[in-house]
């Protein structure tokens, strides 16, 4: 029930039980009124130009080669894809452009051995390092050179040996920001990938992951991991935390994500999320069955997202996609929730996850407090004083004095200098806050549970937006606010009080 506006060190993490590659982390983190769009394409495939829409044949089977769309002789490859937004380019939050591929080296054969019936793939063993410089054209641009960070590169190590994947990333906010126009055709060249053969097929393929602000939109909590886990025989969860949901109302979450090497005709991968019974329930749409969601596609909710050349539906072992969590009744993401787990799982298709992208609506409240952190002060809690050894009573207690009284000194003087609030019809000082609400009721049961625990807390509304805040003191002395909220954040129910100062 609880709304604590407070700044919070936030701990999201991957468990990769005997996964190969590189743990995810967590890579952005924003709140804020606003929405997210996600775009990309593939870049091999079995034409350089026409789309690839087959999806009986294995990929192993296909001798592919570079897209290349642009009719610029600069470039060997490249795709396209559009982004169509109804902000200005000053609304842009963040934009991240991601490029992964398969490229065990430039090109593959294979040939058939009668006597042992089995298919060997071959190939030098040799490719470009160059990986992670690329170009990248926006609407009505040229190409601009865009070196990006080598995130993953299993090329000089004894991972994933078959195939040799890599991811890079690059951070193209400012440049989308200070463009004139943000909508019409992105085109992505000179990505790095494995042609011709190879085992478990090419693949190959880029996004891009744009945050923006819009005013109508709900508070949300956005964030982005990146990483390199090979999904095979263990399942992988990312717990994601951090965020507070509203208190009242459904509660929607979009999830996004990027891998690479998913079959189409290969079956029993899954998505899982946990619901409010702490059990996996797997997620699925009319093109992504829950018992094939890596499927060679790049999706929208449930639409094939085709604004983009070529348009191929089978984008051979590249998955895209970003899709709403169904959640009737909150039965997944429930009110005042603060944190949910996601699992990849698969047993016959392996394939990389690289990219997940994880946002949810949250409490209007809980935006507040991200948003005004210089208007609100939680101090960390006092840790107990451990004796030295050989040391005589009378010195450990004047070093505990001091101690104590540099710490109140300091702590007092972090309280004067909190940004004061107006708050109409409220009497000047500190306030020690012990919670927030934006429901009365919920207010109401607050209060009578701390004077169930013989308090005496007050309550005051702030008129800007209706919210009821619950205190249990107030005084115009820095000193006094310190010594009661020491006194108690010792108690379970009040670690995580915080100080307002009003009308200064």
């Amino acid at each position: 029930m609880k709304y604590l506006i407070l700044s919070i060190f936030i701990v999201s993490s991957i468990f990769c039980s005997s996964q190969s590659g590189l743990s995810f982390t967590t890579k952005q983190q924003f709140y804020l009124s606003g929405e997210s769009t996600l775009i990309g394409n593939n870049i091999v495939s079995t034409d350089a130009v026409k789309p690839y829409n087959d999806n009986s044949s294995i990929n192993d089977l296909l001798k592919l080669k570079y897209i290349d769309v642009d009719d610029d002789p600069s470039t060997f490859s490249s795709s396209i894809a559009n982004l169509v937004l109804d902000v200005e380019p000053s609304k842009i939050k963040y934009a991240g452009l991601y490029w992964s591929a398969v490229y065990k080296y430039d090109k593959g054969t294979r040939k058939k051995l009668k006597e042992k019936n089995t298919i060997v793939y071959r190939g030098n063993d040799e490719r470009s390092t160059n990986i992670n410089s690329i170009l990248f054209k926006q609407p009505n641009g040229n190409y601009q050179k865009i070196i990006g960070e080598t995130v993953f590169d299993s090329f000089d190590t004894k991972l994933f040996e078959g195939n040799k994947p890599y991811l890079c990333y690059a951070d193209v906010t400012t440049l989308i920001k200070n463009s004139t126009t943000i909508n019409g055709a992105y085109t992505v060249g000179n990505i790095r990938a494995t042609e011709g053969y190879i085992s478990g097929g090419a693949s190959g393929g880029w996004l891009l992951y744009v945050i923006y602000e819009s005013p109508k939109a709900k508070p949300k909590y956005f964030t982005t991991y990146n990483g390199f886990v090979e999904i095979k025989k263990e399942p992988v969860n990312i717990i994601f935390d951090g965020f507070k949901t509203d208190e009242t109302g459904a509660v929607n979450t979009t999830v996004c994500i990027g891998a690479l090497e998913g079959d189409q005709k290969y079956k029993t991968d899954s998505f899982f999320i946990m619901d409010i019974n702490n059990s996996f329930v797997p997620i699925s749409n009319k093109l992504r069955p829950k018992n094939n969601f890596f499927n060679g596609k790049i999706t929208i909710h449930d639409e094939l997202y085709t604004n983009r050349l070529p348009n191929s539906s089978n984008t051979l072992g590249f998955d895209l996609l970003k899709i709403n969590i169904p959640n009737p009744n909150n039965s997944i993401i429930s009110n005042n929730t603060t944190q949910t787990t996601i699992r990849f799982k698969t047993k016959a298709d392996r394939f990389y996850l690289f990219f997940v992208a994880f946002e949810t609506e949250i409490s209007p409240i809980y935006l507040e407090g991200k948003n005004n952190v210089e208007s609100i002060l939680v101090l960390e809690n006092d840790d107990e004083t451990t004796k030295p050894l050989e040391v005589s009573e009378e010195i450990i207690t004047n070093n505990i004095n001091e101690k104590e009284i540099l710490k109140q000194q300091k702590a007092v003087e972090k309280i004067k200098r909190i940004r004061s609030i107006s708050i109409p019809s409220v009497p000047k000082g500190y306030y020690l806050v012990t919670n927030v609400f934006s429901v009365k009721s919920n207010t109401t049961k607050w209060m009578a549970f701390l004077e169930e625990k013989g308090y005496q807390p007050k309550s005051y509304t702030n008129p800007k937006n209706g919210w009821h805040y619950i205190y249990l003191k107030n005084d115009l002395d820095p000193n006094t606010i310190y010594l009661k909220r020491k006194e108690l954040s010792k108690l379970e129910h009040f670690q995580d009080i915080w100080i307002l100062k009003i009308n200064f």
